[in-house]
């Protein structure tokens, strides 16, 4: 699996990565803490349920997703940063 770098993907690229990156980290998240409710209801009324678990073994995802967004947010300010310094110096 070659992988481009982030510095090498356009601003429209990562523009559009952000916003999809931003959606799916979201809706996974929310997911996530709706099935860890349900797990804990479930575990409440009735008997231990391995529900509980699933919430904690997919969370590594959302921390991963969240972790590219902020990749992808510091190098567009960086890129934005740039651009105005190179503009100043003109």
């Amino acid at each position: 699996m070659n992988k481009k770098p982030i510095s090498e993907y356009s601003n429209e690229e990562l523009l559009q990565a952000k916003k999809t990156t931003a959606v799916i980290a979201i809706t996974l998240t929310s997911m996530l803490v709706l099935l860890l409710a349900m797990g804990i209801y479930i575990s409440i009324t009735k008997k231990f349920s391995a529900l509980l678990a699933i919430p904690f073994s997919l969370s590594t995802i959302a921390i991963i997703l969240f972790k590219k967004l902020k990749e992808i947010t510091a190098e567009l300010k960086n890129r934005e940063t740039n651009e105005f310094k190179n503009k100043t110096e003109i």
